[in-house]
């Protein structure tokens, strides 16, 4: 993991208007430097919502240029056309059923077939999230569960569906994406580092492909992570 050096994280005290309190900084960091300054800072933000709320303070101020606002889960409109469209979560979904549909007539002790749109549904939820954490199915098969063996044996049938997905040339779910999107824009970083500020504001981390581009923000030579 890249250290986060001194001066490279923020916060704000509970409480604070975020928007409001990050547009204030930003402005001082920038005071002395020329207007269109303002207009080189990439500055990552988490929702729609705050990006809307960090450009109306912007709005409520001086005049001036805005800075580039971007949202953590879309990066892939920072890079140049290559990645390959996801498959959209509908068609998954059946593609998913349609494999647990089978697995259940070979082995209907594992659920009832009333389970079927269900098991579907979690399926997808637990590809999403080891997507996001760069989680490969390996990782599960290599747990050490010897209290639960029986009960194991029974899930990593069932799991094992989903090890098709993630091969080389699997089409990539919307999480898939995003991860290759971070994966490719941090490519690009370590080639040719922004010179200009770079910002991840308002995030935690929580998400494993967030968590990924907060790291290496921290590491570029004018990147800073302001916590909400």
């Amino acid at each position: 993991r890249p250290p986060v050096t001194e001066g490279r994280l923020f916060g704000l005290p509970p409480g604070a208007d975020f928007p409001a309190a990050l547009v204030e900084g930003l402005r001082a960091r920038m005071a002395g430097e020329p207007p269109e300054a303002m207009a080189r800072v990439t500055l990552f933000l988490n929702t729609g919502r705050m990006a809307r709320a960090v450009e109306a303070a912007f709005h409520a101020g001086p005049p001036g240029f805005l800075p580039r606002i971007h949202l953590v889960d879309q990066l892939a409109e920072m890079l140049p056309p290559g990645l390959p469209p996801a498959v959209p979560g509908l068609r998954r979904r059946l593609e998913l059923v349609n494999l647990i549909s089978a697995l259940l007539e070979a082995q209907p002790d594992l659920a009832p077939r009333s389970a079927l749109y269900d098991l579907a549904d979690s399926l997808v939820r637990l590809m999403e999230e080891m997507r996001g954490e760069g989680v490969a199915p390996e990782a599960l098969a290599g747990l050490d569960v010897s209290g639960h063996s029986a009960h194991w044996a029974r899930a990593q049938a069932f799991l094992g569906i989903v090890a098709p997905f993630f091969g080389p040339d699997s089409e990539p779910d919307a999480m898939a994406r995003q991860r290759m999107a971070a994966e490719r824009l941090i490519a690009l970083w370590g080639e040719r580092p922004p010179q200009d500020p770079v910002i991840v504001a308002g995030s935690t981390g929580s998400r494993g492909t967030t968590f990924l581009l907060m790291q290496a923000v921290a590491a570029l030579p004018k990147g800073m992570i302001i916590l909400p």
